[in-house]
């Protein structure tokens, strides 16, 4: 008999125990989750669980962002090897097997560089000699690096590898607290964005410092991968805020929570679940996540419009992404569907908390 109470013991601590094994909220869903489960409880809503973040659209393939450009002929190229040009060295470079096999961003470097170099080289030789021809040559090889660089540029942000990684689909999100690597992500941002943006600057345009530290930029993409983590928390929050909002309106539906404004038992557990569980925990979550797509998104729209700029028509494919994914103002965007979310939570929150005389005082 000692030994059966001993086994019921047992049992009844494991019971006991065993749903807070699952209050460890240490990830974005198990909060989310946990706050839709305390609405759904109290208002006596059945939770579907329906927790299934939408794959997003695909990333168009390499083939469908890459530009096509023209060919310096070899005649043409004979016409750099020119001491005064200073191009010997990086044409050398560009020919040796290393420089056949560049990375975008390392023909994007290399492309910069001549034309600077190019075009000083232009205005010198000219002021020097009187030989048509070669002043011919000269300026047909500047007119096809000039109409080449922006689409070198383009290929040298849109065909990497590393940008490539940053628009994954995987459906891990932003972690609950930030660790600084969005931070380091929107900094390599902004200097590409730097970079591209320097012949926009005028025929006096310098190669930017950035250059110097680019593949540092592509390494910081690469170790990141923000992209997707932002892109599965816009969307995850999206996803619960809509959830939770149906719940509170399917129970505000069903039967009121007060009476003349006063509050029953099961307002005042809704008003701590709203302190509690919103405000202190999902709330927290959202500004970071508000703050982190709201920023990598006006970078990446930045970086494609920057392009628009040089007269450059952006791939049709990629296009279509962007107002799918990364626009602000296209009416079923990430972006927009999170802000409709967001907003209608917020009213739902609103009417159940007029009801009772409960809303937050200044």
């Amino acid at each position: 008999m000692q030994q059966l109470s001993h086994k019921r013991l047992i049992i009844c601590l494991f019971i006991l125990l065993a749903p807070l094994a699952g209050c460890d909220r240490t990830t974005p869903e198990a909060v989310l989750e946990n706050y839709q489960y305390r609405i759904s409880n109290v208002l006596g809503i059945p939770d579907n669980h329906n927790y299934e973040l939408e794959t997003r659209p695909l990333f168009p393939p390499r083939r469908d962002r890459i530009l096509p450009t023209t060919e310096l002929r070899e005649g043409l190229l004979d016409v750099l090897k020119l001491k005064d040009c200073h191009l010997i060295p990086l044409i050398a470079e560009r020919n040796s097997s290393l420089g056949k096999v560049y990375a975008p961003s390392q023909k994007m470097r290399y492309e910069l560089k001549f034309y600077h170099l190019l075009r000083l080289c232009r205005h010198t030789l000219i002021d020097r000699t009187a030989d048509r021809a070669f002043t011919e040559r000269l300026e047909e090889i500047q007119r096809i690096k000039h109409r080449n660089l922006p689409s070198e540029l383009w290929n040298g942000i849109f065909t990497s590898k590393e940008i490539e990684i940053n628009f994954a689909r995987d459906k891990r999100p932003l972690p609950l607290h930030d660790n600084g690597s969005s931070a380091a992500t929107f900094e390599a941002l902004r200097s590409l964005i730097s970079i591209i943006r320097t012949p926009l600057e005028g025929q006096a345009w310098s190669p930017p410092k950035e250059l110097l530290e680019l593949e540092s930029f592509y390494e910081t993409l690469n170790k990141n991968q923000s992209g997707p983590k932002i892109l599965s928390a816009l969307q995850l929050v999206t996803l619960h805020l809509n959830l939770a909002s149906t719940t509170l309106e399917k129970g505000m539906a069903k039967q009121p929570l007060c009476y003349q404004q006063t509050p029953t038992k099961n307002a005042k557990i809704m008003n701590n679940v709203f302190y509690k569980y919103y405000i202190g925990e999902v709330q927290p979550y959202l500004a970071m996540v508000h703050r982190n797509a709201n920023e990598w998104l006006d970078l990446n729209n930045h970086l494609i419009d920057s392009f628009r700029e040089f007269n450059l028509i952006v791939p049709k494919q990629l296009e279509t992404y962007q107002r799918m994914v990364l626009s602000k103002s296209e009416q079923h965007s990430l972006w927009a569907n999170y802000i409709r979310a967001r907003d209608k939570h917020t009213k739902s929150w609103q009417k159940l908390l007029k009801q009772c005389g409960m809303m937050p005082t200044k």
